[in-house]
């Protein structure tokens, strides 16, 4: 039996209160949110897969119905048929969905949420980097849904639950977050160790001696192999002593329109004879 999940999208502020906003810019924020409900269901349906294309989904349907009076209101509405939703558990398809987006959406706009559902805690306990990796693959899209807010930063989004009430608000605030700044610093000799990696989807952690606290990384498609090597020696080594397996890196530097942080995407690697 097929599993419906209902929800509104609730633009205020701005000349969203006129109930308008700009073609483009609302146009744009509807692809953004059916691409980010496409890659989250995806890693839903299939316990943890991640895929970085927004497109269509078997034995998934995604609907956009009529605009609701008040602001700016969308109603969607996602149907699990039958082969999906018995892979997820037809009794707990709502209660997961909803985890889901909440965990990793959250994590992909700057702020901390844990999972709280079985399926999403299981996912993170098989994959501890999962939401790393989700944030990376979501950025795109979840840039695209703050679309109207980049041109206008009195307007906010509201993804609302049906008697429960606004799940998800994003902001200026997250938008700043998730708008990486263009053309990120390349940073040479970066001291520290890898202490988390997954070296089939080539995202990590890595400590910078320098800053003094964890950094996620993803690494360069043109990283060589033997680099790669490298980065799973750091973290052999450092396992068992965080003083050991140190390494030096070049990365470029991915900030946030505040300049903090979000991520290295390593360039070179080679151990630190030095240590």
């Amino acid at each position: 039996m097929p599993v419906e999940v209902k929800f509104t999208i609730r633009y205020t502020g701005g000349t969203a209160d006129e109930s308008i906003l700009d073609l483009y810019d609302a146009a744009s924020s509807m692809q953004g949110l059916a691409k980010a409900l496409a890659i989250t269901t995806h890693a839903l349906a299939t316990k943890g897969e991640i895929r970085s294309k927004g497109d269509s989904i078997p034995n998934v349907k995604f609907y956009l119905h009529p605009p609701k009076q008040g602001s700016f209101i969308e109603l969607v509405t996602i149907v699990f048929e039958d082969p999906v939703a018995k892979v997820i558990g037809t009794s707990v398809v709502v209660a997961a969905f909803w985890d889901m987006i909440d965990f990793t959406w959250r994590q992909a706009t700057g702020r901390q949420k844990d999972p709280e559902e079985k399926i999403a805690r299981k996912i993170v306990e098989e994959n501890e980097l999962f939401p790393q990796e989700m944030s990376r693959v979501l950025e795109i899209p979840l840039q695209q849904l703050h679309r109207p807010i980049l041109h206008d930063r009195n307007i906010e989004i509201e993804i609302k639950r049906p008697r429960v009430g606004t799940v998800l608000k994003f902001s200026s605030a997250t938008l700043d977050y998730v708008m990486s700044q263009n053309d990120p610093e390349l940073v040479e000799n970066i001291n520290g160790n890898v202490t988390k990696y997954n070296i089939l989807s080539g995202y990590g952690r890595f400590y910078d001696d320098n800053a003094q606290r964890t950094i996620p990384f993803n690494i360069s498609p043109t990283l060589e192999m033997e680099e790669q090597e490298i980065l799973t020696w750091s973290l052999h080594h450092s396992t068992a002593d965080n003083q050991n397996g140190k390494i030096i890196i070049d990365a470029q530097v991915v900030k946030d329109r505040l300049g903090n942080i979000k991520r290295y995407i390593i360039q070179h690697a080679e151990k630190n004879d030095f240590n």
